[in-house]
């Protein structure tokens, strides 16, 4: 029983590394049926330097009785290194939000979600599940893991000569060796 359990901590905790793969290049939306949002608008491709900008429209309900939004932005780089996420207050009255930032020099991807603000209070995160399940807004240069793409390119793209391994690789053996050597100690 105790192994099951070991197994089924380590499996658990190998999920948001599986879940992280996307399809590079493809843009993610949030769905928005069903919730206080009637739409959210962003740009197709964003460019470093150049203003990406958001705009949310709240259904009628919300509009009127002072829901308040705010976004929360993380920009991931060609590295491979997303910036920590920062939350950021948008403007707005009457239903109509807007917010902006400006990506950062060889962004690959702009990951996105909204924050909704009640009168009483409470906050709801739109989509619940964070970053993993929200927008996201490819660059016109991106690189992820051996991938690449974009209309904005360099024609020569160099590349590192040793191919670097993922640091899930890294992370999953070390999750791994210690969850043999929890069963192990337990034997």
């Amino acid at each position: 029983m105790r192994r099951m359990l070991v197994l089924i901590v380590v499996l658990s905790m190998c999920l948001p590394f599986a879940t992280a793969a996307d399809d590079p290049g493809v843009n993610r939306t949030i769905e928005v049926e069903g919730t206080p949002i009637e739409s959210i608008a962003v740009p197709e491709i964003s460019t470093d330097g150049v203003d990406f900008v958001i705009d949310v429209t709240l259904n009628s309900a919300a509009a009127e009785n002072g829901t308040t939004v705010e976004w929360t932005v993380q920009q991931c780089i060609n590295s491979g290194v997303c910036n920590p996420p920062e939350k950021f207050a948008m403007s707005g009255a009457d239903g109509n939000w807007t917010g902006t930032i400006t990506p950062v020099d060889t962004h690959s991807y702009v990951n996105y979600d909204v924050i909704l603000t009640y009168p009483n209070g409470d906050d709801e995160k739109f989509p619940e599940g964070g970053f993993s399940e929200g927008g996201k807004v490819w660059s016109d240069c991106w690189v992820s893991g051996e991938d690449s793409g974009g209309n904005n390119c360099p024609e020569t793209v160099v590349l590192p000569d040793e191919k670097l391994p993922a640091p899930a690789l890294f992370t999953t053996i070390a999750v791994g060796l210690t969850a043999a050597l929890i069963a192990k100690r337990d034997d």
